[in-house]
């Protein structure tokens, strides 16, 4: 993961809810961002952002190119959402079903 300043030109966003567990509902979303080079030893950076109304984190994933970049964002996705729901106390909802599996 690499600690990045912008998002940048946005290829994807998914609009959810998170509810807390004492009941607290906010908008949040996924936004990835258009991979690009990171540096000229074929480093790519795919960056990402999870936001709500009260919280975000932007990061970015390397890879040797911009698939690969890409990919990592993904697979990474997974994890932070489980993340932010057993840290942030709550769930998140898409399309009034829980899960936000991308």
């Amino acid at each position: 993961m690499l600690n990045i300043k912008s998002l940048g030109e946005v290829i994807a966003v998914r609009e959810m809810e998170f509810i807390s567990n004492d009941g607290n509902k906010e908008k949040a979303f996924l936004k990835i961002g258009k991979p690009f080079e990171h540096s000229k030893e074929l480093d790519w950076c795919c960056p990402y952002e999870l936001s709500t109304e009260s919280d975000r984190k932007l990061f970015g994933m390397i890879g040797i190119d911009s698939l690969q970049a890409l990919e990592l964002t993904m697979k990474t996705l997974r994890v932070e959402i489980e993340h932010w729901e057993k840290s942030k106390n709550g769930r998140f909802y898409f399309l009034g079903e829980e899960g936000a599996e991308v």
